[in-house]
């Protein structure tokens, strides 16, 4: 995904995977930002679910956020929430908040996402 701003090229930029393990039902969001962030969330879902849920908090041994520490000196990544719901065979609707604890200010900050993206034949 490359979000861009009305006009401007490409202001970011993010490589993942969505991973299912049938055996366990565990879900997966792995997903590397390119200015240094990397978030493996997880959750859990049975074959037929078509809302998906995704969590992470720093420090987590299973599903955790890591950053740079360039990063990390402005704003310390505090927690992450992903959910994806599948509308039909076709369509596919993401939210994402991803909470920051800014270094200039002590205060917190949510970096929303949501989208909606649909097939194209």
């Amino acid at each position: 995904m490359a979000p861009w701003r009305r006009g401007d090229d490409p202001f970011h930029d993010e490589v993942g995977y969505l991973l299912w393990e049938k055996a366990t039902g565990q879900i997966m969001r792995a997903v590397v930002f390119g200015r240094g962030i990397a978030i493996l969330a997880g959750g859990e879902a049975k074959p037929r679910d078509t809302v998906l849920h995704f969590n992470a908090t720093p420090g987590s041994p299973s599903f955790g956020i890591l950053q740079n520490k360039y990063l990390l000196e402005r704003a310390q990544l505090m927690d992450f929430k992903s959910t994806f719901t599948i509308v039909d065979a076709d369509t596919l609707s993401y939210t994402s908040d991803l909470v920051l604890k800014l270094a200039a200010t002590g205060g917190e900050m949510h970096h929303t996402d949501k989208n909606t993206l649909t097939r194209v034949k």
